[in-house]
């Protein structure tokens, strides 16, 4: 009989715009595959669009929708503020989606969790299997970007989060049978290689045969992120204050991503060779077209699911060290790892001079990620991982 998973989200996962949602869009496309789904998604706001029902008919999964107003979180951020737990885990906390929850969880064979914001909904229960897709340690990432970041309202939020949240992932460890993340280094932190697994984000296989480009972009390079995620606006700014008037002025830089912040649109409107797009329907034209695409992160954790899309089209992706790292490719072999500013710029300058000569790292790139991180290699690895742990319950169940 076809086993019954309880999955839960802390936002709705279609349209899949931005890293989280992307990644649990490709995780019920998986899972659903071999379980039956019931998806449990908090939504911010009241408007549910008519895309996911649509998603949620084709992959046959049933679904129960919290549709919440920004008040309601920010309540509950502020309470958080003299709680023990993370600030985040308390924003995503409600107890009427606890309380269905616990009148449904008997129904199920598989609890499987996303992000440490839905974690405590499911935590206590330890007669189910119980998986945690974690992704990052939020901790570790808070712990390196508050020294980095030049927003004070940040820097204070890193700090108060930064020891909750190092407490509230090691609990997560205890009490879930797999926590899935997908930086090896984090791994390690944790130490625990029977209970934290390494699984990397994926790709769409049909971006290793996406061929559209354009004249329009080619003397271009391009950030691509969702742009009210901190990281990659600091990524932007540091790009556009270190880097952007050492390169030729015939270069422009372009950030194409999703919810771009007044501040960066300022400067655009100042410096005609920042371009930002907002939300673009096929941002892999801009990517595919352009001299190269730039990863300069200076904080975040985990992989950039941007720069494995962008290698997976062949494009040149120019990356700093702590971006590198967890897709584990080589230096001027699968792209360029470079964190000096005036190194980068004079990359940029090269290839704009002579394209030809990088040419050879776009294919390796394109190769690279079709050997190690699309969906269909992942999926693989992430059922081996759940047949297992169901495996166990089931010997203890009969012994």
């Amino acid at each position: 009989m076809e086993k019954k998973l309880l999955f839960l989200s802390s936002r709705l996962p279609y349209p899949p715009i931005g890293g989280d949602r992307l990644k649990n869009y490709w995780l019920l496309k998986i899972l659903s595959k071999y379980y039956k789904i019931h998806l449990v998604s908090i939504v911010e706001g009241t408007e549910i669009p008519e895309e996911f029902y649509e998603f949620a008919s084709q992959l046959k999964i049933s679904y129960k929708l919290f549709p919440k107003r920004k008040i309601n979180f920010y309540l509950k951020a502020f309470k958080g503020l003299f709680k023990d737990e993370p600030i985040q885990v308390n924003y995503y906390y409600f107890d009427d989606v606890q309380k269905y929850i616990d009148e449904i969880v008997d129904d199920f064979d598989i609890l499987f969790a996303t992000l440490i914001r839905t974690a405590k909904y499911v935590m206590s229960y330890n007669h189910k299997p119980k998986f945690l897709e974690m992704t990052d340690s939020i901790a570790i990432n808070y712990l390196r970007s508050k020294e980095k970041t030049k927003s004070l309202k940040w820097k204070l939020l890193y700090s108060i989060e930064a020891p909750r949240l190092l407490k509230f992932e090691r609990k997560c460890i205890e009490f879930f049978d797999k926590v899935f993340l997908v930086n090896p280094d984090e791994v390690k932190f944790f130490n625990n290689p029977e209970k934290v697994i390494w699984i990397s984000n994926g790709v769409d296989e049909k971006l290793l045969t996406y061929n559209r480009v354009s004249p329009e972009y080619r003397n271009c390079v391009v950030f691509f992120g969702k742009m009210d995620y901190q990281p990659n606006i600091d990524a932007a700014f540091w790009f556009i204050e270190n880097v952007l008037h050492k390169i030729d002025k015939e270069i422009n830089f372009m950030i194409v991503g999703a919810n771009p912040p007044k501040e960066l649109i300022k400067i655009a409107e100042k410096n005609t060779r920042v371009k930002i797009t907002g939300y673009v329907e096929d941002p892999y034209i801009i990517l595919k077209s352009s001299l190269a695409v730039i990863a300069p992160m200076q904080t975040g954790a985990g992989i950039q699911n941007k720069v494995l899309e962008a290698m997976a089209l062949g494009c040149l992706v120019i990356i700093s060290s702590l971006a590198a790292k967890p897709i584990g490719g080589i230096h001027k072999e699968h792209f360029l790892i470079v964190d000096n500013p005036d190194e980068i710029a004079n990359f940029i300058n090269e290839i704009k001079d002579n394209p030809q000569k990088y040419e050879y790292i776009k294919e390796n790139a394109k190769q690279y990620i079709k050997e190690k991180f699309t969906w269909s290699i992942k999926e693989k690895e992430l059922i081996k991982y759940i047949e297992e742990v169901l495996n166990d319950y089931q010997s203890k169940s009969t012994a």
